[in-house]
């Protein structure tokens, strides 16, 4: 590698990376360093601006030379064109690859850790299929793609880049594992969590006293995600999207609900305009009946409780606390 050298060209307005590679006449050099300048690419106007010197049939010559040796990319968004530099590991494994297996590589790489299928690859290079899977073949052979299989179309098979990590969409996220939905973790970690919200959400798990209005100690998704955390019931890694949808399912199923905050602890997100929900366990009613709503159906003294008695209707604490609530 050389570093090439800018005052015969430029007074200075531009910074030469050390990684430009050999071979290359100073103009292609200043052209190339450029787009390494521009992470999202050396557009038309921008070549006019900093590089006004150049004529337009060198830019052309300059482009068409840095493509065919594969030092930049050319992408177009509606009419208009951007370069971008492609660094050296990328230049390596494309010449590599012949013209088939290199455009076949270019759309794999295009479509990022959502993969493409084969029969979009077929349909985006206009390739026969023999040959696109000839390519994929001999791409996989050179450790330089892999084929993944989706949660979303088990019997499909999507290409990546191998070095990526196939997207939530592609494997399910942490609720998959081989392409199987893991319903023993999602039941373990479901239960785990409801035991936490319950723990806080009764007096000494009381579950017949309540705590009172201002009360603002049930735990957030954000605590419930530290508990899970902090305790390794997980060896995956969620997101607080993960514990939010788990919060969800317990909550269809009755188990738990969302609540507010006291307002004077709200803390309002001026951009989204929400509050971080606290959850609270819902008492199991599933072996009560209407009886035990009022407190005559579990009351220890009922056996004793009469009007002239010493224990009696008028004056049971039990009863007016319940009115009073």
């Amino acid at each position: 590698m050389s570093k090439i050298k800018q005052e015969p060209l430029d007074s200075g307005a531009i910074q030469f990376s050390h990684d430009i590679p050999n071979g290359l006449s100073p103009k292609e050099a200043l052209f190339l360093t450029h787009c390494k300048n521009e992470p999202k690419g050396l557009t038309d106007d921008l070549i006019t601006k900093q590089m006004p010197d150049f004529t337009v049939e060198e830019i052309a010559e300059i482009i068409n030379k840095l493509s065919k040796r594969n030092f930049i990319e050319i992408f177009r968004v509606g009419s208009t064109f951007s370069y971008r530099a492609v660094n050296i590991e990328e230049v390596d494994k494309m010449s590599m690859l012949e013209g088939d297996e290199r455009l076949i590589y270019q759309h794999i790489k295009s479509s990022g850790n959502e993969g493409i299928w084969t029969k979009n690859l077929k349909m985006k290079t206009n390739l026969h299929q023999q040959v696109v899977m000839r390519c994929l073949k001999t791409l996989e052979q050179k450790m330089l793609i892999k084929a993944v299989k989706s949660v979303k179309n088990p019997t499909r098979k999507v290409y990546m880049l191998i070095e990526l990590t196939p997207s939530v969409e592609i494997t399910g996220g942490p609720w998959f594992t081989d392409q199987e939905l893991d319903v023993d973790f999602i039941d373990t970690l479901a239960k785990q969590c409801y035991k936490y919200i319950y723990s806080k959400s009764f007096p000494r798990n009381n579950t017949d006293a309540v705590y009172s209005t201002s009360y603002a100690q049930y735990p957030t998704a954000n605590q419930i995600r530290r508990f899970i955390v902090d305790n390794r019931i997980s060896t995956v890694d969620l997101s607080m999207e993960d514990i939010v949808c788990l919060l969800d399912v317990l909550v269809y199923d009755g188990k738990i609900e969302r609540i507010l905050p006291p307002v004077d602890l709200m803390d309002w997100d001026d951009e989204k305009e929400e509050v971080e929900w606290m959850y609270k366990a819902v008492k199991d009613r599933t072996k009560e009946n209407s009886l035990t709503e009022i407190p005559c159906g579990k009351c220890p003294v009922f056996k004793i409780c009469t009007e002239d008695g010493p224990i009696s209707p008028s004056n049971c604490l039990y009863y007016k606390q319940w009115l009073e609530f």
